[in-house]
C-alpha cells in the first residue's frame, strides 16, 4: 500500500512540473499571427463582444503578456465563430 502511495504521489507530482512545460508558449509572433486572423474574421462586423477581446488581447500583447494575449484572440475568434 505504501508503494501504490507513492508511485501515485510521484506521477502527480510529475505531471505538476511536465504539464506547464508541454504547454504552448505564446510569443510576439504568435500575438502577430493571431491578431491578423481576428482583424480578417472582423473586418466588416460589428460584434462589440469579439472587438472588445480584440482590444484586450492587443493591449495585453503590447505589455509583452503573449500567453494573456493569445488567449483574449482565441476567445475574439471563438465569438466570431470561427
Amino acid at each position: 500500500m505504501k508503494t501504490l502511495f507513492v508511485s501515485a504521489a510521484f506521477v502527480t507530482l510529475s505531471m505538476a512540473v511536465v504539464a506547464p512545460a508541454m504547454a504552448e508558449t505564446a510569443d510576439a509572433s504568435t500575438c502577430r499571427a493571431l491578431s491578423q486572423q481576428v482583424g480578417a474574421a472582423l473586418s466588416g462586423s460589428d460584434n462589440a463582444d469579439a472587438r472588445a477581446e480584440q482590444r484586450a488581447g492587443l493591449a495585453a500583447c503590447n505589455a509583452g503578456l503573449y500567453a494573456n494575449g493569445a488567449a483574449h484572440y482565441h476567445k475574439a475568434l471563438s465569438i466570431a465563430g470561427k
